[in-house]
């Protein structure tokens, strides 16, 4: 069971008293942490983050149909309907008549 299990977070721990510094100074070491204090983080299988793992185990092109395969080709989009009219970003924001149509 780790650290990390028990109390849900990063545990910090002080830096030692200065009478046992001067009597014994251990090797700078990875989890130093600016004023001698340390920093215990337990995590012995840490995950990827997402776009990591799906970069790592997407699948592959691997066979020679595969490889030489292109992208799927679809037929152009029909018109819009005469109803309908595109809007762009400049006209949305200058307001005006909405197209009403009377029967």
């Amino acid at each position: 069971m780790s650290v990390s299990a028990i109390f849900g977070t990063r545990l910090a721990v002080p830096p030692p008293s200065s009478a046992a510094t001067k009597a014994f100074s251990p090797p700078p070491s990875r989890l130093s942490v600016g004023g001698g204090g340390l920093a215990i983080e337990c995590s012995s299988r840490p995950q990827k983050k997402a776009t990591k793992h799906h970069m790592k185990t997407r699948p592959r092109k691997s066979r020679p149909s595969d490889i030489r395969h292109g992208p799927a080709v679809y037929p152009p989009l029909p018109p819009l309907p005469p109803d309908w009219t595109p809007v762009s970003d400049d006209s949305a924001a200058a307001p005006s008549q909405p197209a009403v149509q009377s029967e």
